[in-house]
């Protein structure tokens, strides 16, 4: 999954919710599509905190006030 960006990532997380939203498809069906769902759920959350992580670092190198 490494090799996903943000948006890639996001954009399969929709599918997968949709699917899921849809109800068309079996309980083992479900289960394997909400385990996927929540990885990628964690890979994006992953990123975001990993960016936040960048931006405050720049923020104080530049002596700005953190938020």
């Amino acid at each position: 999954m490494a090799d996903k960006t943000f948006e890639q990532a996001l954009v399969e997380l929709e599918s997968l919710v949709k699917e899921l939203e849809n109800g068309e498809i079996d309980l083992n069906e479900a289960v394997k599509k909400y385990n996927e769902g929540m990885k990628l759920s964690k890979y994006c959350h992953d990123l975001l905190k990993d960016a936040e992580g960048v931006i405050v670092k720049m923020m104080k190198d530049d002596e700005e006030v953190d938020f």
